[in-house]
């Protein structure tokens, strides 16, 4: 039983289940069985065939539950350690280690001959004969059986190709017209697959048993007078092979996906329980791992696909330019919207769809497989296509872009950056597209959304992001100017004016003092409320939304700006005009105005409660206005004591010796140093001098002072002065008191000086 080496067909990939309870890829090598006799068992070991470590080393045992799901995969749950699963790449390598597996876990124990079969082998039940007879019993022996049995019944479906002679009693019934038996046949069959086994499921979906099975489910009792169609639409499909892929195993997975997706997505929709969802959901993922591994491998077929790609491009460049220089006016005979055309975009589609699903280093590979091509034959496809003649061709491209901008940004964003030196390049046109007229709705929106994701600062490399910054304000950011401007009125021009009002929204919030310097310069915020009024409220809202932001920013230019052209003006009188009623257009409105008023934007404040004082005071329903004018009242309050204080005489009256004009005087003299600093006699009566007097508020206006000399010390205005201030303040007496009497002494405090 050993194989250290491992054959070709036991290649797997290994799985383990994560507490989110998402497969992680553990890494792919080969399977080798190394036995155990003291065991009676062996052991698995998996070898990474990169790096040559141990991924897995497992050994059988009976206690521990094996299961078979599919053809190529086998899983096993263990107490103490998470699932794990091993993903065969041929159907008869994991055949072998299947069959090896259950005859450990299959043989029973010596002293234990009447316990349960290991490892999910059950007895099964006894069915009675399949016949047209006893179909009745049959279904009422499935649904009598208790769910914990379930596993029972199937292992009695799959004994003696019971499921073939069923189908066999069907197609008497069905040739025989009988279509109350057809609808026991179609609730038998319904139970079979909602017993989520996946053994059942491999026997239903293969070639020789689905055509015979789907035919049941068009007798669907709840579509009285008439029957399902399911058979006849299975018989025009036709498998469209756009990829030469000639592995059979690969092939009959892509088979085997379609019919189960029909399957879950029509037949059976309504029925399927959470769990037969799941199963069959899980097996179409496997089979798309497959898939996508296989194409991996082998990078000629996708290489193939983009020749095919290009050549479909070439085919409506020719067809266009035909129809362009054609004299009649008549479109030139033949048409590009053949099968050899349109595949190869729905082709690339699909499977960037499949491969979203994927795990990240499975996408990862995918991607970095087409990126060389990829771009470049989109670009030329986008180019050469009309998306009202070719809709298929931007549908297909712009899923493909979308899911690659997902998984990375930075590729798409490379290779726009190399193609700025040309004018024809992919921003330039998916920029045209989104203001664009001929654009169906949905796809603007997708253009939307890739322009946002590509122009996002936070996922820019810092080398690429100036440049590519640069280049969309000079060159691309006008196309939506344009638009902007626009005098045109039709549906279509409302929808490029609201997509160029969301995109320089973002642009404002986003790109800093680009964006300011673009809208400013170029005079966005005048036309955005320009537009206003208009009977598309949307379009409304998107320009209120545009003026917010700016204001958002807190950026005095876009403020001065909004005042200077007196911008909310317009927004203000929709608001009158809309009244108390609470819509969003009113929601917006307040919280713009709130947004003014928490922040304090003075001049806008100002610029609001002059021009609008009057309207504001109508509404009454929210707070936001009244506050909006008590701050107004505060900040005039503010700012006419600033202009007071400002307001200082250039020098001392006569006769007048309060302290503040004769700290004025100081500070406005030309002194130059200490010595030509005013040093008074403070001699009394004896000639001596005053002891120092105790704390008085005096003294407070001291420090008021050096406050003041602090400030105008900031300013810059009285540098020079501090320097030449002197060490000590001397205060005197101009009058002795011994010649004044009581009634005619002056305060003292009036009579000190600095």
């Amino acid at each position: 039983m050993a194989d250290a080496e491992g054959p070709k067909d036991r290649r797997v990939k290994v799985y383990e289940l994560n507490p989110e309870g998402q497969w992680d890829d553990k890494g792919t090598g080969h399977v080798s069985l190394n036995p155990v006799p003291e065991e009676q068992s062996f052991e698995m070991v998996v070898q990474c065939e990169e790096t040559r470590t141990q991924l897995l080393e497992h050994r059988v045992q009976r206690e521990i539950d094996y299961a078979r799901q599919g053809e190529t995969i086998i899983t096993w749950c263990q107490a103490d350690s998470p699932d794990l699963a091993l993903s065969f790449q041929e159907a008869g390598g994991c055949t072998d280690v299947w069959n090896r597996i259950v005859a450990i876990i299959g043989a029973r124990e010596d002293n234990d001959t009447n316990g349960p079969l290991q490892g999910g082998q059950v007895e099964p039940m006894q069915l009675p004969e399949p016949s047209v007879e006893n179909a009745e019993a049959i279904l009422k022996a499935i649904t009598d059986t208790p769910a914990t049995h379930r596993e029972h019944v199937a292992s009695a479906l799959l004994q003696e190709e019971y499921l073939k002679k069923l189908l066999e009693a069907f197609r008497e019934v069905d040739k025989a017209g009988k279509r109350e038996l057809a609808v026991t046949f179609f609730e038998l069959f319904k139970h079979i697959v909602l017993l989520n086994e996946i053994s059942i499921y491999e026997v239903l979906f293969s070639d020789e048993i689905f055509a015979s099975m789907v035919a049941v489910f068009d007798y669907d009792p709840t579509v009285k007078d008439s029957k399902m169609q399911h058979r006849e639409f299975l018989a025009r499909a036709k498998f469209k092979q756009v990829m030469d892929i000639k592995d059979p195993l690969v092939v009959k997975k892509i088979h085997e996906n379609y019919r189960m997706t029909y399957f879950k997505d029509v037949v059976l929709l309504r029925f399927l329980d959470d769990g037969a969802l799941n199963t069959l959901g899980s097996l179409i993922y496997y089979n798309n791992a497959t898939i996508i591994s296989h194409i991996t491998e082998y990078p000629q077929l996708v290489q193939n696909l983009f020749n095919k790609i290009n050549t479909a491009v070439s085919s409506i460049r020719d067809h266009e330019e035909k129809k362009t220089s054609s004299s009649s006016g008549e479109p030139p005979k033949g048409s590009p919207d053949d099968c050899d055309t349109k595949d190869p975009f729905l082709f690339l589609q699909e499977l960037c769809n499949i491969v979203k699903q994927m795990l990240v280093a499975q996408r990862d590979s995918f991607y970095k497989l087409i990126e060389p091509d990829v771009f470049n034959s989109i670009e030329d496809a986008l180019w050469a296509a009309s998306p009202q003649r070719y809709p298929w061709v931007w549908q297909a491209s712009v899923d493909v872009l979308h899911n690659m901008l997902i998984h990375d940004s930075a590729m798409l964003r490379r290779f726009m950056v190399s193609r700025i030196p040309s004018k024809r390049n992919l921003l330039t046109r998916i920029v045209t597209m989104i203001v664009s007229e001929e654009v169906t709705p949905g796809l603007t929106h997708q253009l939307g959304e890739i322009l946002r994701m590509v122009l996002d600062p936070e996922a820019m490399q810092t080398s690429d992001k100036d440049v590519f910054l640069d280049h969309f304000y000079k060159a691309n950011a006008a196309h939506l100017d344009v638009a902007l401007a626009s005098k045109s009125t039709t549906m279509a021009a409302r929808l490029t004016k609201y997509n160029a009002l969301e995109l320089f929204s973002m642009c404002a919030k986003q790109h800093g003092y680009r964006a300011k310097q673009y809208i400013i310069g170029h005079g966005i915020l005048q036309k955005a409320v320009g537009i206003l009024p208009h009977q598309d409220k949307q379009l409304s809202l998107s320009v209120i939304r545009f003026v917010r932001t700016c204001i958002g920013c807190k950026d005095p230019a876009y403020a001065k700006t909004i005042e200077k052209n007196r911008l909310l003006d317009p927004i203000i009188d929709l608001f009158v005009q809309n009244g108390a009623r609470y819509n969003v257009l009113n929601s917006n409105v307040i919280e713009l105005v709130d947004w003014i008023h928490r922040e304090n934007i003075k001049n806008l404040n100002a610029y609001l409660m002059q021009d609008h004082g009057a309207k504001f005071e109508k509404v009454s329903y929210v707070d936001t206005f009244r506050m909006m004018a008590v701050q107004h009242e505060n900040n005039l309050n503010s700012q006419e004591k600033d202009n007071k204080d400002e307001k200082m005489p250039s020098a001392a009256p006569d006769g007048v010796t309060d302290d503040s004009n004769c700290e004025y005087t100081y500070f406005e003299s030309n002194d130059e140093g200490e010595e030509n600093a005013p040093m008074l006699d403070l001699a009394d009566e004896n000639d001596g001098f005053v002891p120092m007097p105790r704390k008085t508020e005096d003294d407070d206006k001291e420090a008021d002072l050096l406050a003041t000399i602090t400030k105008r010390q900031k300013t810059g205005k009285l540098r020079n002065k501090m320097k030449s201030l002197p060490k000590k303040i001397v205060v005197s007496r101009k009058n002795s008191l011994e010649d004044s009497t009581p009634n005619q002494a002056e305060s003292p405090r009036k009579k000190r000086r600095t």
